[in-house]
């Protein structure tokens, strides 16, 4: 494997790492203790995260017909910004009202930079000889 290759995966996966524990398994340690600072039940902070899982599988196939166009590189750096929002709003939540609007964002990231987007960018990205098709684009 080439240096250019190793720094590709190198970042993509420590990106990734990152990505999926501030989104995705964030919950299973913080669901808990925001829902009671914000006086909710339990059930309406793992609802909210449940909806935010299935808009990211609405954002899924023009997440991955814009990888066919253009590539992933901008749309994953964009997914992290997104993601980062996210978790901005969600930190400064007061209601059940910013908690929609925090997981809707980060539902949005998840779509666009998790694992389906950075796998379809990733042969792109390493100069690979064949061309992959994203999973959005089917």
């Amino acid at each position: 494997m080439t240096s250019g290759r190793v720094t590709v995966v190198a970042a993509l996966g420590a990106t990734q790492t990152v990505a999926w524990a501030s989104s995705y398994y964030m919950p299973a340690i913080l669901g808990a203790p925001i829902a009671k600072a914000l006086h909710l039940p339990t059930s309406v902070f793992f609802g909210l995260f449940s909806g935010a899982l299935l808009l990211s599988a609405v954002v899924g196939p023009p997440v991955g017909r814009l990888i066919d166009r253009h590539g992933g590189r901008h749309l994953l750096a964009a997914s992290n910004l997104v993601i980062a929002v996210g978790l901005l709003i969600l930190a400064t939540a007061h209601n059940i009202v910013g908690l929609v609007i925090a997981w809707t964002s980060l539902g949005i990231g998840i779509g666009m930079g998790l694992y389906d987007p950075a796998f379809a960018t990733l042969p792109g990205s390493t100069a690979a000889t064949h061309v992959a098709r994203s999973p959005g684009s089917l």
